[in-house]
């Protein structure tokens, strides 16, 4: 059952990843239009996301360290590829690329599905996931993950450019609604008012929408033209993501003295694929874009053999 909940929930993002190349053959897409979804992406449907999860999820201080772990790992990776991009001298817009891809799990989109199908009706496994996915994979996604797409990206810039880049992610709507969600889970709103009831229903179709946009971005984004050129940092990227990050989630887990569902959770979120926002990040810095989308859809084939063995481990 397991199992097959994981290939479920990376078949549909294929399927609609391949469903945005299809649109942008036949047509209907063209590359820059993938500027326009990451906006919408960006300022409307993933803060409308981060503020659902967190706001509805009861936030305990004692949990930090599952968030704390999941940073380390992050920067393990990244640390490890930035090694490996200055020893074969590759490209600062594909070396911010592979950095990304490498670094960042898909926790949000598979995270939560895998952790309710493995863990249902328990609250405090959810409760996990959500701080490992939103204080440890998103916020880190959104401060150092810009900072590398920034700085490693072809776009002309200086310190003073980077600086204001970053100092915009403080006032922006994806770190307003982390703050807001995680003030708000601590407020007891009224479940079955209207007005509440409501607005969390906006928010909840608002919040749909954003896995659809950022596959189809990606899929706007997707070429193959260089394939073989990059099979070899295709495969460095996959075993990096998919095998080194899991590892090192569960040896820290271990060193920390972890309970078992903490360790549980955060092996299987570290086992995610690429996330996919990365290839937007990608995009919008002038990061090798059409790299960091092709490591997002071969992770995520790739990751329907890596999660299931992650899986019979745990079990």
């Amino acid at each position: 059952m397991f199992e097959q909940k994981a290939i479920e929930s990376v078949s549909i993002l294929i399927v609609l990843i391949f469903l945005g190349m299809f649109l942008r053959k036949a047509g209907l897409f063209k590359d820059q239009d993938s500027g326009l979804f990451v906006s919408i992406i960006t300022k409307i449907t993933l803060p409308a996301l981060i503020f659902h999860s967190l706001s509805t999820t009861e936030f305990s201080f004692d949990k930090l360290l599952i968030a704390l772990v999941m940073i380390i790992s992050i920067v393990l990776c990244a640390l490890i590829v930035w090694g490996l991009g200055s020893l074969f001298k590759l490209s600062r817009a594909r070396q911010g690329g592979i950095i990304l891809a490498s670094s960042f799990p898909s926790s949000a989109f598979l995270g939560y599905a895998l952790v309710e199908e493995m863990f249902a009706g328990n609250e405090e496994a959810i409760a996990d996931a959500a701080i490992a996915s939103e204080l440890g994979v998103g916020l880190m996604l959104f401060t150092f993950g810009v900072f590398i797409a920034i700085h490693f990206g072809n776009q002309p810039h200086s310190k003073g450019l980077l600086k204001k880049e970053m100092l915009k992610f403080l006032y922006s709507p994806i770190f307003i609604s982390i703050l807001l969600g995680i003030g708000f889970s601590f407020i007891s709103l009224p479940k079955h008012n209207v007005m509440v009831e409501g607005f969390y229903k906006t928010l909840q179709i608002v919040s749909n929408a954003n896995t659809f946009l950022v596959a189809l971005t990606v899929g706007v984004m997707l070429h193959f033209k260089h394939l073989k050129n990059i099979l070899g940092l295709l495969l460095i990227v996959i075993l990096l993501k998919l095998f080194l990050q899991p590892v090192f989630s569960y040896l820290q887990a271990l060193w920390f003295q972890m309970d078992e569902l903490s360790h549980r959770i955060l092996v299987l979120e570290s086992a995610m694929p690429t996330a996919a926002m990365t290839a937007v990040f990608a995009r919008k810095y002038g990061d090798d874009a059409e790299l960091t989308s092709i490591v997002v859809v071969a992770s995520f084939l790739t990751s329907c053999i890596s999660m299931i063995m992650m899986l019979f481990v745990l079990n």
